[in-house]
């Protein structure tokens, strides 16, 4: 009977040291996240300017339209996975809306990879190529997938890194209630 109660407290208190390792190390990365993160809610979009069928663009030129931005990396099989669902629950459903924008940016990749990645995953989307991070670098200086939203006014709304369900759903329902769709 002591054996077992040795046994079973032996097992609690490494279960018990095992999560709170596994709550430290989230709370490091969570903090790392927000360190790298050059921008916040409530901010004017940065300016810059993107070349996008062979026009340069700069990101002012769509105040008025509700802004969505991705920032992925081949690289990154998070982003891999985004990608798609992207594809098939944003671009999709709101390409045909005047007031939307949507860029997708190959952070640190050039145009003929980005070229050869649209055509492999068959997007009909534009991937901007960001080959030196020179966009990249006004939002953050690392972690990805980056996904924000800019409002009409040029304010940044949304951001966020990473992928999953919870942070999806947040993102199609600021795009549902800006873009005024039931």
């Amino acid at each position: 009977m002591k054996n077992s109660l040795f046994y079973l407290s032996l097992f609690i208190l490494v279960l018990y040291s095992c999560n709170t390792k596994e709550k430290r190390e989230k709370e490091a990365i969570d903090q790392d996240v927000k360190n790298s993160t050059l921008v916040s809610v409530g901010q004017d979009v940065p300016e810059f300017s993107f070349i996008l069928n062979e026009v340069t663009v700069l990101i002012s030129n769509f105040k008025g339209k509700v802004v969505f931005m991705n920032f992925f990396a081949t690289s990154c099989p998070i982003c891999i996975k985004e990608l798609p669902v992207i594809h098939d629950d944003i671009w999709n459903k709101y390409k045909n809306i005047e007031d939307f924008e949507f860029f997708v940016f190959g952070r640190g990749h050039t145009i003929a990879e980005m070229d050869s990645f649209k055509t492999k995953w068959e997007y009909t989307f534009d991937i901007i190529s960001d080959p030196d991070k020179a966009i990249y670098t006004k939002f953050a200086t690392k972690y990805i997938p980056r996904n924000i939203i800019i409002d009409r006014e040029g304010k940044i709304i949304f951001e966020e890194t990473g992928f999953d369900d919870d942070k999806f759903n947040q993102i199609k329902a600021i795009l549902e209630k800006e873009l005024k769709i039931n």
